[in-house]
């Protein structure tokens, strides 16, 4: 990562790309709570010193980039199914 000069005005618009927009609306949102607690616990876990802001950039980094990388048909089909042997089944 390089350092950024804070003092010239364009250098913070780069630094503003964690707030882009995604679609995570096809997450069901139990899912989203679910991953964003699990994805806080990590980084609890890992890195006790960080303070509050540098944790919830990172968690959004985080969120942000599964969502990203998440195969959505795959994801809804999953989700689809109400049988939770079958589930069980994809996981192994």
């Amino acid at each position: 990562m390089e350092c950024v000069d804070l003092a010239d005005n364009s250098s913070i618009q780069e630094i503003q790309t964690i707030n882009e927009y995604i679609d995570d609306t096809w997450v069901r949102p139990e899912d989203k709570k679910n991953l964003l607690l699990c994805i806080k616990n990590i980084y609890k876990t890992r890195y006790e010193w960080c303070d509050d802001q540098l944790l919830k950039c990172m968690v959004k980094y985080h969120y942000k980039q599964t969502i990203l990388n998440m195969d959505k048909e795959a994801y809804l089909e999953e989700t689809s199914r109400s049988d939770v042997d079958t589930l069980l089944d994809t996981i192994v």
